[in-house]
């Protein structure tokens, strides 16, 4: 109850700005999106399933194939870190792309954004509470919690807890990267109204990202490609390579994001 009243306070403030009318309806929408993740079976099933897709293989040097990976010249603890953080960017990736392929194209084709939106809900306040909603809760599911218990068993691994600060950092950077495929695929379910292209462009930048840059090498400077690599570095106490695909891959999101929100504004739902 009082959450409410603070989001329907903020709400009236912001319906004297410029921003007041596309935002209106932001606090409805983004509890509506957050409750199929915490009012369903998610809560549990989705930190279950990332534990188990993320810790699972890190169990392989830890404890499985601890010989293989001890003969390494890395060391387990270094083929660890590398195997999780690694992971940790192109899995939960794939996540966001599936979560959010059909979470806007569906509700244009069925209606359902034309219903949504004949409330006092903004265009704007429709769009960016569907993102916030849903990065909010995957980062949390798929990033937070498996970090967490990776820092755990990757700490017992070297005797010591690991420097927080850079499993912290390594942690972001693995986080800007599934933004960056959140809000491209929201993006384009909101520019195109075909659902093809909004499942296959996502996933085949995300997996052909390593191909693009064995052939053009530059745009590593550019885009999320080398984000988990990067992470993998960061994560053993070394200093971040290059800050350019960080921000590259942050200026991505602002510039697909307002794309989408003048491309939604404008549509005759």
């Amino acid at each position: 109850m009082r959450s409410e009243t603070i989001s329907s306070r903020a709400e009236a403030r912001a319906a004297g700005s410029p921003w007041g009318a596309s935002l209106r309806g932001f606090g409805n929408v983004f509890r509506k999106e957050l409750s199929s993740w915490t009012g369903t079976r998610s809560r549990w099933v989705h930190p279950l399933v990332w534990l188990a897709v993320l810790i699972g293989p890190l169990l392989l040097p830890l404890y499985l194939m601890r010989e293989v990976f001890a003969a390494q010249a890395a060391g387990v603890l270094a083929m660890g870190l590398e195997m999780f953080f690694t992971l940790a960017a192109l899995a939960p990736a794939v996540g966001a792309v599936l979560l959010m392929q059909g979470s806007v194209i569906t509700e244009r084709q069925l209606g359902t954004a034309a219903w949504v939106l004949s409330k006092p809900v903004g265009r704007s306040a429709f769009l960016l509470a569907k993102l916030t909603a849903n990065a909010a809760a995957l980062l949390i599911a798929a990033t937070l919690l498996p970090g967490a218990v990776a820092y755990g068993l990757l700490s017992l691994e070297h005797g010591a807890p690991l420097a927080l600060d850079s499993f912290l950092r390594a942690l972001a950077l693995d986080a800007v990267n599934v933004l960056f495929y959140l809000t491209l695929t929201l993006a384009l379910g909101a520019l195109v109204n075909n659902r093809g292209v909004v499942l296959a462009v996502p996933l085949a930048l995300l997996l052909g990202g390593d191909l693009v840059l064995s052939l053009a090498p530059g745009l590593a400077s550019v885009t999320p490609w080398v984000l988990g690599r990067f992470a993998a570095v960061v994560a053993q106490g070394q200093a971040l390579p290059s800050a350019w695909p960080v921000l590259a891959s942050l200026g991505w999101c602002v510039v697909l994001l307002a794309a989408a929100l003048w491309r939604f504004g404008r549509e005759d739902l």
